[in-house]
């Protein structure tokens, strides 16, 4: 932890200029460090000796750009060692400092091991958790309980993420923006689970929960989650494979390959899973009506089955022009094949009487494919690298193809039936596209600052249609309120500036980001068009104080803005019966965050935070209840303030023996701006303790436990919820491989329980989708085993990736 502690130290004063004071008699020594292809060594081991006799005087961290400086040293002799893993040792040549003399080292250029260190063993761990200034970062390799599962799962076990139904939120219950190596995928809904589903932990090396983003990030959601893909700059080969497969309610089974391959200026990398699982899903509601004197009750039992076939990929390249100069290109998607079976029975009580049934029997069949296309540039210029140009230009496509085949039955008090099944056939295909370019600048001034700016520029066209037909005998016959064609076009122009400046032990970020956006909306049936244009400002602020190298405190303020997903403004209906369905909503507005915080971070694990949030315009998925009708939609309901205090505090209860404990407590206000509705207030309190246990050097376990109070989100009171995951994991094959034995939700207790008193509701319900599986995985790696971090890249695509939606019209 140490070292971590260096890293983040080094990372915010690795730009502060040598100001020396004229009334002292200190000087200051700095360089920059590189590899043998020019490019910035960060996180390089930089010492600083006396000479001769190679005492240590002070050492620090070199920071993404290469750079470190030692500063108040006192005249004399000294020369510097330089370390980095893959890399030989480095000395320099003899400095002679003066005084009030600010002296530049040399440029340090590292040359790489020739062959691979076979009898030096690492001891040094990445803790699971690591908590940084402007981010949490979860080493998802170091979890023995993610093994096996896929990202959703694991987002499920995140600080700070709850997983709601096939939602992903953060920082209190926002909509997150979910980011692949920096930029934010086209997906959002179901379609953003289906995706989270698909990729598989064996392909992650990290996730970066970003809750303050920069000017430099999209503007959208609450927060950012970014998902690391695993990749490296290694010469030679470099393969890892993983397998495993699950039992419990139903399966899963996913099979992963990552491929590396680096040969001088040309690097090459590529991930493949193939995942399979069947889910069940569980939900029931219970509501009553009183209309005209007679208490109606609508009982419904809701039993459905997921199979999921899911390939997913990552292939790309990048190569050097010059020293300083990289071309990249990369694919990445996945192509699901998706079967529902699904079956609904709903029975009719009036006055406590049984009066009838209905049971609805459903078969869905889908095909989604999605693929994303990405070239990008990087250049750095100047003799020091002072600047940093780069681009993206992506293209992506979303296409789905849905089939319903749908029948229900009716029965009488006396299970007899009443009339004939209505059969319907329900054919929904839908059409996205994604167009997007940015260019972004940065330039390092005086070592003690550094000026971003950037431009991007996206546009979406998306096209769904519905024909909902009803089946009479061999012939289909239109529902003409039920067949509609529905089309989205939107552009978002996007420009930012940000400045970082360090001052002795202040650190400052102050950014803003303006975003144009236009869009088009439009219906044919009924022909409904709604054309809206509208212009954000969204500042930014971080500043960092360092108390001391291991203590920081940290005030952030932020303005976001969540747009709706492509698909909760579709208006299309989900049907479930005749008295239950789903639909979007085309006039829904987006909403807009403004974000407090106040941090205290000690040892890079320790963290304490106060929040204040104010949401306006707040959207949340609603219950709507017309007659005996119910239906679900998403509204614009009012303006939403959280205080929000959170705790992370890891701490060694044995050398073998290790706990990590995080705490998240809210207080809320609803302000409702729907007639009739009553203003409501909220408090909860969620308690994550992850444990791991050393049993022997090989051998390890963990323990992984959760809790939430009962609260209240939206217009829905949610009771407590609770769960345990434990696992074992096993080095074998020479440290080469793995064996890992994980068991999530123990006693099966994961489960949402709710009721809702929202106008003219009266409605409890119980979902519960299959969360217990016993799992077994096995990974093995080979090849080179020496790795150096490679430029990420994952496209420039970013807000609209997360909106290609499923929406609450699914089922």
């Amino acid at each position: 932890m140490k070292l971590l502690t260096r890293c983040l130290i080094a990372a915010l004063f690795g730009l502060i200029s040598s100001i020396s004071n004229a009334q002292n008699t200190y000087t200051s020594i700095e360089g920059k460090v590189l590899t043998q292809f020019l490019f910035p060594a960060e996180a390089a081991t930089v010492r600083l000796l006396n000479h001769p006799d190679s005492t240590l005087i002070a050492s620090t961290i070199s920071d993404k750009s290469g750079f470190f400086q030692f500063r108040n040293i006192k005249p004399g002799n000294y020369f510097i060692a330089v370390s980095k893993v893959g890399y030989k040792r480095f000395y320099t040549v003899k400095y002679q400092l003066s005084a009030n003399n600010n002296v530049k080292a040399t440029e340090i250029k590292l040359i790489p091991l020739t062959h691979q260190l076979k009898e030096v063993s690492i001891i040094a761990k990445k803790e699971f958790i690591e908590v940084r200034s402007d981010k949490t970062v979860l080493n998802v390799d170091r979890s023995i309980v993610a093994a096996g599962n896929s990202v959703l799962d694991v987002l499920k076990t995140a600080p700070g993420v709850r997983v709601t139904g096939d939602e992903v939120l953060f920082r209190g219950g926002q909509k997150a923006l979910i980011a692949i190596n920096g930029k934010t995928v086209q997906l959002s809904g179901d379609q953003l689970a289906d995706m989270l589903k698909s990729y598989q932990s064996s392909m992650i090396s990290q996730i970066e929960l970003i809750a303050n983003p920069s000017a430099k990030y999209d503007a959208a959601g609450g927060g950012v989650i970014n998902i690391v893909l695993k990749k490296s700059r290694d010469q030679g080969l470099r393969i890892n494979i993983s397998e495993s497969a699950s039992i419990g309610e139903r399966y899963k089974l996913n099979s992963t390959t990552n491929l590396n391959y680096r040969h001088k200026k040309l690097n090459l990398f590529g991930s493949y899973t193939y995942s399979e699982s069947e889910i069940p899903r569980i939900w029931n509601t219970n509501r009553n009506i009183l209309l005209n004197n007679l208490n109606t009750n609508y009982n419904v039992k809701y039993k459905g089955t997921t199979l999921m076939k899911s390939h997913s990929f990552n292939v790309g390249g990048d190569f050097s022009i010059t020293p300083k100069q990289n071309i990249g290109v990369l694919l990445h998607g996945f192509v699901n094949k998706v079967g529902v079976d699904k079956d609904n029975a709903t029975v009719i009580s009036n006055n406590g009487t049984r009066d009838s049934s209905i049971l609805t029997n459903s078969l869905i069949n889908r095909n989604i494919d999605n693929l994303n296309y990405n070239i990008n540039y990087r250049g750095v210029f100047g003799a020091y690298g002072q600047h940093t140009l780069t681009a993206d230009a992506d293209y992506s496509q979303y296409d789905r193809k849905s089939v319903e085949n749908l029948q229900n039955n009716f029965f009488g008090s006396d299970d007899l039936p009443l009339r004939d099944p209505l059969l319907f056939r329900v054919n929904s295909p839908s059409n996205i596209t994604v167009y997007s370019g940015n260019i972004d600048y940065t330039q390092l001034i005086k070592k003690h600052s550094v000026f971003d700016a950037g431009i991007k520029v996206s546009k979406v066209n998306s096209t769904n249609k519905i024909d909902f037909d009803s089946k009479q005998g061999s012939v289909l016959l239109p529902v003409k309120n039920l067949t509609d064609h529905f089309v989205y076009n939107e552009q978002i122009n996007a420009a930012y500036v940000n400045l970082r400046r360090t001052f002795d032990k202040v650190t400052a970020i102050i950014g803003v980001r303006a975003e144009q956006t236009q869009a088009n909306r439009k219906s044919l049936n009924p022909n409904r068009v709604a054309d809206t244009t509208y212009f954000g400002i969204f500042p930014s602020v971080q500043v960092n104080y360092d108390v001391n190298d291991d203590h920081q405190l940290s005030f952030s303020y932020n303005r976001r803005i969540t747009r709706p997903n492509y698909q909760d403004l579709n208006p299309f209906v989900g049907y479930i019966d005749r008295h239950t369905y789903s639909t979007g909503n085309p006039f829904l507005r987006p909403q807009y965050m403004s974000s407090f915080q106040v941090a205290d971070i000690y040892l890079i694990k320790f963290k304490g935070a106060l929040s204040y949030n104010v949401i306006k315009d707040f959207h949340t998925p609603v219950f709507r209840q017309n007659d005996t009708t119910l239906f679900t939609t998403r509204e614009n309901i009012g303006t939403r303030h959280q205080i929000m205090a959170e705790v992370q505090a890891p701490f060694d209860i044995a050398k073998w023996w290790q706990i990590s404990n995080f705490l998240e407590a809210t207080y809320e206000r609803y302000y409702y701006n729907i007639p009739g509705a009553k203003n409501r207030k909220a408090y909860d309190l969620i308690v994550r303790v992850n444990q791991t246990f050393t049993i022997t050097p090989k051998l390890r376990a963990e323990l992984n436990a959760f809790y939430e109070t009962p609260t209240f989100f939206g217009i829905k009171d949610y009771r407590e919820q609770y769960f345990i995951n434990a696992g074992l994991g096993y080095t074998i094959l020479r440290n080469q491989g793995n064996i890992k034995l994980a068991v999530s939700d123990i006693f099966n207790t994961q489960v949402d329980r709710y009721s809702s008193r929202f106008l003219n509701l009266d409605l409890r319900g119980r979902e519960k989708p299959g969360t217990r599986f016993i799992t077994a995985t096995f990974t093995y790696r080979f090849g080179n085993t020496l790795l150096r971090n490679a430029r990420k890249r994952s496209g420039g695509a970013t807000e609209e990736q997360g909106r290609l939606s499923g929406s609450s019209a699914e089922n």
